[in-house]
């Protein structure tokens, strides 16, 4: 699969009726998607094998290889896949093994086209968040290694001075990377993350990116 990893979504449709796979395709392009079909479950794993997959639109009952199989190689070659599973034989165990396998989401034929239209764009937000979510992770660990080295740099040269990106009230680096703090202390964490926006040492992106980052957190058992 072809696509721009930075900002593209790749999908993947694998359904063995082409009418239905050429419909769903014309309803679900648009810019910044690169959408392929298959309608086999061996040409969608060779699909999947030639390049990257973010989301997939998958039928269970397609020849070659099942779609719950390629629903379990898809999970195992790339976690972060989203699987928007599609079926005429939908049961409650099949719905139920398809979640426990990592589906994000399960729709019935004949379904809507609306409905599957929402689908793919909730899955759409999920992949973008989680790719948002990585990049300032990535971002925090590099300036975390950053103030390492220069707090290593000043020890060399026997300052003792602390190194400090931000005032002292607010969340530490290390914090910020790890998240690895308690949880009582969240009403100060919010406060502080507002303390930055104000000062301007956040945007608002990156405001709202921590703070989601945080309600998330919070929101884990």
């Amino acid at each position: 699969m072809q696509g721009d990893m930075g900002t593209g979504i790749n999908i993947l449709i694998v359904d063995d009726d082409q009418m239905i796979a050429e419909l769903l395709k014309d309803l679900l392009t648009q810019e910044g998607r690169s959408i392929e079909l298959c309608h086999d479950g061996r040409a969608a794993i060779g699909a999947m094998e030639g390049g990257a997959c973010d989301l997939m639109v998958l039928d269970l009952v397609i020849p070659q290889i099942g779609g719950m199989e390629v629903l379990k190689y898809a999970k195992k070659a790339n976690p972060e896949v989203v699987v928007i599973i599609m079926t005429g034989y939908a049961s409650l165990e099949s719905a139920l093994t398809a979640i426990k396998e990592g589906a994000y989401d399960y729709l019935r034929k004949p379904f809507k086209l609306e409905e599957m239209k929402i689908a793919v764009d909730h899955a759409e937000e999920k992949i973008k968040l989680n790719r948002q979510n990585k990049d300032l992770l990535k971002r925090l660990q590099d300036a975390y290694r950053e103030l390492l080295h220069l707090k290593e740099k000043k020890v060399r040269e026997g300052k003792n001075a602390p190194i400090r990106f931000f005032p002292s009230n607010v969340p530490s680096l290390d914090f910020l990377c790890t998240g690895q703090a308690r949880t009582e202390h969240s009403i100060d964490r919010l406060q502080a993350l507002s303390t930055l926006k104000a000062d301007g040492m956040l945007t608002e992106r990156e405001f709202g990116e921590f703070k989601r980052h945080l309600l998330r957190e919070l929101g884990d058992p």
